[in-house]
């Protein structure tokens, strides 16, 4: 035997453990991290030698640089530090490993993404370092889950991200409720379709088509036989179904009722088409939505209801169709799209041509051009005293989303923070990022979301891709956990605890239809998208209603932002774009079954929102995962001030489990005082919630040993108080 061979399982480093790793998790910049190699004894004279290589991102070398610096020996193996200088950023690490017959070894990142610890590997045998970057060979890789609702690519090296010491998020978003809207689709209020709206686009020369039937499914072949066959995604977005700023507000008690208490609306300011991603005046409402006031008087009646009102906001680019570009003409003034004689000509970049588009646009989208985010007047417009962002927030809204966040440079990100902090510092800004925001990469460049200088926040799309994975047997319950804990280790915990965790949107198939077909839809043909959906039968949607119980119950007991999709409450089905974007089915008693909606769920979401709203684990507490078996996560929340404490499990599988965990072992994550609250739990903890109709059995815990029985394909949670 080898000496690889001897010491492969008795060489340990888990970056989420405090001991291995000190301090563990995102650290303020200026912190010396010590770092930790645990070798057994009975093996340690095979290592003559181990050091630490780090890993940073260089831009003009191409990628990251690796340098080195030796460990020293301690008596449970080595151990060395890692300063972290005065600059926010990420910083990688790996171990190598000399061994005494010669050989040398890596510790590094496990890969098939079941455990935060890392693994031993060869050098030029399972995997390969070339002095910039190691790789597993393929058959290794082969074990690691990928794709729509798999783990992410394997990183480099472990992480740690390094954030600005002064960095903090609002409080009052931390572990509170969203509800997204799409505006035209939720609600037309008392007065109906805002005819007014409908007259003022047609007098502009826009194309307006009007569902008159509230519940009409949506519009997605072609319009006329002149227009392409719908395999190649044609879809013109200005079919409308007249949803308003009213009808939302009349509808208050019934966010309410859910436990929401931020309301994100996508787009509501004046544009072509039914998305409002394509902006055409930034100081207008748009006026099939209602006014300025309406706005105002939503913002208002929301607060009474302890709902705060964020908006989205387009800035990378407008419409053509607009005041700003004016391609049609339909605006007084001349538009970029006149010449150089326009005020906004500077806004645009006309010497960049996007295919056979004379100006730059959004993906080649001819509809819409993008901005020149460093151009003076832009910025002083947009972001100057008196400016579109401040103008909606002085009328009563608590933050934006920013729309593609990877298309707005990093410093003009830090502008938009102090735009935004310096008329109301305790607004949010969240971005939508699809990937992890610490580690994403944009035209060639790291970006710096999340270390303190741009958002509080993004869209947790990866964290989405876990629970559809585990509820749909692509990840294990290990994958879930080892996932969890790596998110919350590598982001700033002021910016976890922001996190917006969603599991539908305007822009990916909804929850109930992924989990019915058991796939994404979103980049399938629409015909094929409408074939599929339809083809969902009962058993399937009642099947797909069981697993939403359970990872919806999930996203509750995690730290972060739940956020609820309109209509995900009700059972709406979805496919990508357009699909995802239905009208709420409101049970009026009017209509019969739509044939888009399933089992409808809102007693369920209105049950675990105002449980989650008043209980202080769930919201702000310490979080802390294991996995008893392959089928089974079990979360601990626990705020030590109130001695209070939540743990939740949930069980993918088709048979009751058994399961036991030690929630006070440093693999599940607690520490200090609350891993000591938990240590002293004893008896049972009866059952508070549980996502399907058995309610399994009471948690008995003995000194931190936790045990239970949690029913088939749900979620269940027990909660204690410690007087």
């Amino acid at each position: 035997m080898g000496d690889f061979d001897r010491v492969k399982w008795a060489i340990s480093h888990d970056p989420c453990r405090s001991g291995d790793r000190t301090p563990s998790g995102a650290v303020p910049f200026g912190t010396v991290v010590r770092l930790r190699l645990h070798i057994n004894e009975s093996v340690r004279s095979a290592v003559s030698s181990v050091s630490v290589l780090v890993g940073e991102h260089a831009q003009e070398q191409g990628g990251l640089v690796w340098t080195g610096s030796p460990l020293t020996a301690y008596e449970d193996g080595f151990e060395g530090y890692l300063a972290t200088g005065n600059v926010p950023r990420v910083m990688f690490y790996v171990f190598r490993l000399h061994l005494e017959d010669g050989a040398v070894a890596y510790y590094v990142p496990r890969a098939d993404g079941r455990a935060t610890a890392g693994e031993l590997v060869l050098n030029e045998a399972d995997s390969n370092w070339d002095d910039r970057d190691w790789m597993f060979d393929e058959q290794r890789l082969a074990q690691r889950p990928t794709g729509e609702f798999g783990l992410a690519e394997l990183l480099p090296g472990f992480q740690v991200t390094v954030y600005e010491p002064a960095f903090s998020t609002p409080k009052w978003v931390s572990g509170a409720i969203m509800y997204q809207i799409f505006p035209d689709r939720f609600a037309r209020g008392p007065k109906g379709v805002r005819k007014e709206g409908l007259a003022y686009h047609r007098d502009m020369g826009r194309v307006v088509r009007l569902h008159e039937d509230w519940n009409e499914p949506v519009a997605w072949q072609p319009l006329d036989e002149t227009s392409p066959d719908p395999r190649l995604a044609f879809y013109d977005p200005v079919d409308f179904y007249g949803g308003t700023l009213e009808g939302i507000r009349c509808n208050l008690d019934y966010l309410a009722s859910l436990g929401v208490e931020i309301l994100y609306l996508n787009p509501v300011f004046e544009a072509r088409s039914n998305h409002r991603y394509d902006t055409a005046d930034y100081e207008r409402i748009d006026a099939l939505l209602g006014t300025g006031e309406d706005l105002a008087r939503l913002a208002e009646s929301a607060k009474k209801h302890g709902i705060s009102v964020i908006l989205d906001a387009v800035l990378s680019h407008t419409g053509n169709d607009s005041r700003y570009f004016n391609a049609q003409g339909n605006y007084d003034g001349p538009g970029a799209a006149q010449g150089a004689q326009s005020p906004y000509f500077d806004w645009y970049d006309f010497d960049r041509v996007s295919g056979d588009v004379p100006y730059r646009c959004w993906w080649g989208d001819p509809t819409l051009p993008e901005v020149n985010e460093h151009d003076p007047a832009w910025q002083n417009y947009i972001l100057g005293a008196g400016g579109v962002l401040e103008r909606w927030l002085a009328a009563g809204v608590r933050g934006y989303r920013l729309d593609v966040a990877d298309e707005i440079p990093d410093d003009v990100l830090e502008r938009i923070r102090s735009c935004v902090k310096g008329a109301n510092p305790e607004a949010i800004i969240i971005g939508e990022v699809w990937e992890d925001a610490t580690t994403k990469e944009s035209y060639g460049f790291p970006r710096t979301y999340a270390f303190g200088r741009a958002l509080d926040s993004v869209m947790n799309y990866p964290l989405r891709s876990t629970l559809l994975g585990f509820a749909l047997g692509v990840l294990d319950a290990y994958q879930s956990v080892s996932f969890f804990r790596l998110q919350q280790s590598n982001y700033p915990p002021q910016f976890y605890s922001c996190l917006m965790n969603l599991l539908s949107s305007h822009d990916v198939e909804r929850l109930r239809s992924a989990l019915a077909l058991g796939k994404a839809l979103r980049h399938v043909p629409r015909d094929e998208q409408f074939a599929l959906m339809s083809s969902i039968s009962a058993e399937q949607d009642i099947r797909a209603a069981q697993l939403q119980r359970m990872i919806v119950a999930l996203l509750y007991a995690l730290p972060g932002m739940p956020c609820v999709y309109y209509g995900d409450e009700c059972g709406l089905q979805g496919g990508g774009d357009p699909f995802d974007r239905a009208t709420m089915p409101w049970g009026d008693g009017k209509i019969g079954k739509r044939s888009d909606r399933g089992v409808d769920l809102t007693a369920f979401y209105q049950e675990i929102g105002i449980l989650r709203r008043g209980d202080s684990a769930l919201r702000n507490g310490s979080f802390a995962c294991a996995a008893p078996d392959s089928e089974v996560i079990c979360l601990g929340r626990v705020n030590g001030d109130e001695g209070v404490v939540v743990v939740a499990a949930a069980n993918r599988s088709d048979e009751p489990r058994t399961v036991a965990f030690d929630a006070g072992a440093p693999e599940f994550g607690l520490s200090g005082d609350d891993c000591r609250i938990v240590r002293g739990i004893s008896g049972d903890m009866s059952v508070s919630f549980a996502s399907a109709q058995a309610q399994g059995s009471d948690l008995h815990c003995e000194d931190g040993i936790m045990r239970a029985v949690v029913p088939p394909c749900s979620t269940v949670f027990w909660r204690t108080a410690i007087g």
